[in-house]
């Protein structure tokens, strides 16, 4: 009943944005959706007088370079021969979250033995969400996952990608199993499939003559007119100069996900995934769902002092033990599918056995961790093979998947929620569209099963584009056009004037006790020693932040605990405003998205008293200790 009303929802914030009678808060829009409480005072509100329209506007804007982003340009590009630009802040457009997923992507097993099917599919992405899927994104993505993996990445046209999966002797594409699928559908390349993929799309995206892209740019804030989205404030990375790109075919949001504001992430280190779709949703008033559930991957290599990383699902899918500090596998203790079981039991599982406390017998061995993944028992050079990437990593380390059992704890790895679309990638705002890991159309519910991450950008990124080259998307992009005013040169006109750069309140936030210590006016110049101590403020920021985060909206939660987090990131999130708007750098940029997302994520986990999935809730009055935390969060 929970996911009938969650959808009938969603379904009808979509219908105001396609009546063109969406209005500005919809704070009470469903119980486990987030709209920024500051919204209403931060939206961009513009005056306009005489018009021009530039044919240079008429385009599809999208904003990040990966597997969704570049999906729903060259379905633009090529099948609606729509203009498109692509906005990414990296040098090189592979440099996207997309690029660093190991395992595979889910394809089809036409072996009539396997027993898979499109259902099969569907059933395994229910289970894994726990029960909190919405069953016609899961049968959308189910049914036409083949054919755009078919169309977009085993292209032999030239047109889109051509990707090099691995193949089996006889010359089939080979297909593996991972956690808590019921048949072996996973195509992949080695164990860098992430890598492949974008390599290949974004070369196609790179050939093709429709498409523009700009690189080392970060967007700052979406331009709103008359409740329609026309484009986007941008910030150039290289030269600090600040600027705007308009656009009537409509803005896409992929920017990515949101794991990167946790201190322990399997996200790449840098300004990857702070959130940035998310936070600039949420400041136009935009409606997020599901932001809670934020996905723990079970498996990060645990080395002291180094950034996680990621050992892939696919290890546990070919045999990978998870063992205890006395080398006892445990995971059967937690779920009937041991290590096969959906990842958040799993996550929890090693979460409870890294925090018990260090046997006699550990300490003689000078053994100060409890929670290991071993894959000893197969075939050294098979592993090598299979897995070369991670042998490359642990061999820098003086590691080797063939003889050690790998120290392992969860980190924060992929955001189920975000902002809250249709089956079109339609918002609740007029204009903007989101796909793949920024957006929520409820296929991943409570939790993601392996390997649909991938897929979702590939579908919901080329039904955006679809949709974009329908009627009905020509006839609302001939409504902005009709309210996108720009001057001769296709820039904003003074008359086309944003009132409103984020959230600016009337008190004094509190978050000024931690001012720094010289003064901060909007009449400021952008000195570069200013320019200095904005930047260095801003990452001991997002520091904060990231410690806020794991320590109190982490793997398991308490209602005390993202209460504590929710004042915290307030105060964040009020100097980061301060920061940004004085001194516009990339760091600013960055921390004002990351304290955006970071108390959406909280808000939403406050509101949601419900344990389910990834968001794992536990009684304050019954924990004591870490470890007892730990024992109560995977009973």
């Amino acid at each position: 009943m929970l996911v009938h009303q969650r959808i009938v929802l969603v379904e009808k914030a979509v219908h105001r944005l396609v009546t063109r009678t969406t209005t500005g808060n919809n704070s009470n829009y469903l119980r486990r959706s987030f709209t920024s409480p500051a919204a209403s005072s931060s939206k961009a509100s513009y005056t306009t007088t005489a018009r021009h329209r530039s044919d240079h506007e008429n385009r599809l804007l999208i904003i990040g370079s990966g597997v969704a982003g570049s999906a729903a340009a060259l379905i633009a590009a090529e099948t609606y021969k729509i203009p498109v630009t692509m906005i990414y802040a990296g040098s090189l457009p592979t440099d996207c979250n997309s690029f660093w997923a190991q395992g595979g992507i889910i394809y089809r097993n036409y072996d009539a033995q396997s027993g898979d099917s499109a259902d099969s599919l569907a059933q395994d992405i229910h289970k894994a969400g726990a029960g909190l899927c919405n069953p016609h994104a899961v049968q959308k993505v189910s049914e036409k996952g083949p054919e755009r993996v078919r169309q977009l990445l085993l292209d032999a046209s030239e047109i889109f990608a051509q990707v090099p999966f691995d193949r089996t002797t006889t010359g089939e594409l080979a297909l593996c199993l991972e956690a808590s699928h019921a048949a072996p559908r996973i195509l992949h390349k080695a164990d860098h499939t992430g890598r492949v993929i974008t390599q290949h799309i974004t070369q196609a995206v790179s050939r093709h003559p429709l498409i523009q892209q700009i690189p080392h740019t970060v967007v700052t804030d979406l331009i709103v007119a008359d409740d329609h989205c026309v484009g986007v404030h941008t910030l150039n990375r290289a030269t600090g100069q600040s600027g705007q790109e308009l656009a009537w075919r409509g803005t896409v949001l992929a920017s990515g996900g949101l794991a990167g504001i946790y201190e322990h992430t399997t996200n790449p280190a840098g300004f990857n995934a702070l959130g940035s779709s998310v936070a600039l949703a949420s400041r136009q008033g935009v409606v997020c769902q599901d932001l809670e559930y934020v996905q723990f991957h079970p498996t990060a290599l645990y080395i002291p002092n180094e950034s996680r990383f990621l050992l892939s699902e696919a290890l546990r899918g070919e045999g990978a033990i998870l063992r205890d500090g006395q080398g006892r596998a445990f995971a059967r203790d937690y779920h009937p599918d041991g290590e096969l079981a959906p990842r958040d039991v799993v996550a929890r599982a090693v979460f409870e056995e890294s925090q018990k406390e260090i046997s006699d017998s550990q300490q003689q061995q000078q053994q100060q961790h409890n929670a290991f993944l071993d894959i000893t028992h197969r075939d050294s050079q098979w592993l090598q093979s299979r897995f070369p990437s991670i042998q490359s990593h642990l061999a820098a380390r003086g590691l080797d998947l063939a003889t050690d059992r790998l120290p392992i704890i969860p980190a924060a790895h992929y955001t189920c929620g975000g902002v809250a679309t249709d089956l079109h990638g339609r918002t609740s705002l007029n204009g903007l569209f989101a796909a793949g890991e920024a957006a929520c159309t409820g296929l991943h519910g409570g939790n993601r099963l392996a390997s649909t991450s991938l897929l979702e950008g590939l579908v919901f990124g080329a039904s955006v584009a679809d949709f974009v080259g329908s009627d009905h998307g020509k006839e609302m992009g001939d409504c902005a056009a009709s309210q996108l005013l720009v001057g001769e040169n296709g820039s904003l006109p003074s008359s086309f004037v944003s009132t409103s750069n984020g959230i600016h309140t009337n008190r004094r936030p509190t978050a000024m006790k931690r001012r720094l210590s010289w003064t901060m006016s909007s009449s400021s110049s952008l000195e570069p020693l200013h320019i200095e101590n904005a930047a260095h403020r801003a990452m001991e920021l997002l520091r904060s932040l990231r410690r806020t985060m794991w320590d109190h909206v982490g793997v398991v939660r308490t209602s005390n605990g993202l209460q504590t987090a929710l004042e915290e990131l307030h105060d964040i999130r009020e100097e980061a405003e301060h920061l940004h708007t004085t001194w516009p750098t990339l760091e600013t940029a960055a921390v004002r998205d990351a304290a955006h997302a970071g108390y959406a994520v909280a808000a939403a986990a406050h509101a949601n008293p419900t344990s389910v999935g990834a968001h794992c809730v536990v009684p304050d009055v019954e924990v004591e200790s870490e470890e007892e935390m730990a024992i109560a969060a995977a009973r």
